[in-house]
């Protein structure tokens, strides 16, 4: 009973949010408009399209991370429109979904995908997956390894919670997870959604080289008293995000799961800023603009940071 009236804060805990996200205004713009680049000359680019969705190329190979394109996940509205239009995504040989919930686990998004060679997700989230626009489809569960030839993909622990549609939760076992990529000489970590869990993180760096953590740093805007109650178990704020990147040991972070479906700007971005100046690890610590991407040169540690062309505000919009 106890499990499921915490379950319950929770889902109290995301409807606030949604009443503070203007669902009824003109969504915005992405910051940038984000295109493929063409003639890559670093070995890791990574475009950021809002919320938990990336575009990785390591090498010769794409990784994309909880597609979701939608404007809206159930009641709740897109508050910035995605980056790149999904026709535009190159053929990707890994889709990673890190659990089922609406904002993660899209299912007319994938629909939509051009194509993915590998999709890998929840055991409990397979059902939901199109399997007509992907080659291989793979329920998964932490400790898991999913290979291409020399691309090798590792399942691993998060700390969230379940229930796609709520009342599933009472059945629907732990549908969350992260993800370790390794290519070549290149490990990506993509943690999904999770709560702050020293063991995970302390585990993971002791195991692997991370190059670059994708790690969540909202929702965090919401009342102090609203987030230590009934938020820190299933989300990170950008405090304790930036204290799992320093447990992982990986080289750089790039926050995510922010400035999309909630009020970009505000509290929550105050937070963000704050958290990363305190660290005193802003050479680290990569805050992209939806739209933004990075290239990683890794011998030599550099970044580049760039866009393909800058988006047109809502004049009328209200953004901050």
């Amino acid at each position: 009973m106890y499990a499921v009236l915490a379950r319950l804060s929770v889902v109290l805990f995301f409807a606030l949010f949604a009443l503070n996200c203007g669902v009824f205004r003109t969504m915005l713009s992405a910051d940038y408009r984000a295109a493929v680049n063409q003639s890559p000359d670093e070995r890791v680019e990574l475009y950021w399209i809002g919320h938990a969705t990336t575009l990785v190329r390591i090498y010769d190979r794409w990784i994309l991370t909880d597609p979701i394109w939608s404007d809206y996940v159930g009641p709740l509205k897109r508050y910035v429109a995605p980056s790149m239009p999904i026709e535009s995504l190159p053929f990707v040989d890994f889709t990673l979904i890190s659990h089922t919930h609406l904002d993660h686990l899209d299912r007319p998004s994938l629909q939509r995908m051009p194509g993915s060679r590998h999709i890998l997700a929840p055991r409990g989230g397979v059902g939901y997956i199109p399997p007509e626009r992907f080659a291989f489809v793979h329920g998964v569960s932490p400790g898991d390894v999913v290979a291409d030839e020399d691309l090798r993909v590792v399942v691993v622990p998060a700390q969230h919670f379940g229930g796609r549609y709520l009342i599933d939760n009472l059945w629907d076992g732990e549908p969350y997870q992260g993800y370790i990529v390794q290519y070549r000489d290149v490990t990506l970590y993509f943690a999904g959604d999770t709560g702050y869990n020293p063991r995970i993180f302390r585990e993971l760096g002791e195991k692997y080289e991370i190059d670059i953590a994708l790690i969540p740093v909202g929702p965090s805007g919401g009342p102090a008293w609203l987030r230590r109650n009934f938020g820190r178990e299933v989300h990170v704020d950008p405090y304790e995000a930036i204290t799992a990147f320093q447990e992982t040991r990986a080289r750089w972070m790039i926050p995510i799961h922010h400035s999309t479906f909630f009020r970009r700007g505000g509290a929550e971005m105050e937070m963000i800023q704050d958290a990363i100046q305190k660290s005193r690890l802003t050479d680290r610590i990569l805050l992209l603009g939806v739209g933004e991407s990075v290239a990683f040169n890794l011998d030599a540690g550099e970044i580049k940071r760039s866009y393909s062309q800058e988006a047109r505000r809502d004049a009328n919009s209200g953004a901050p």
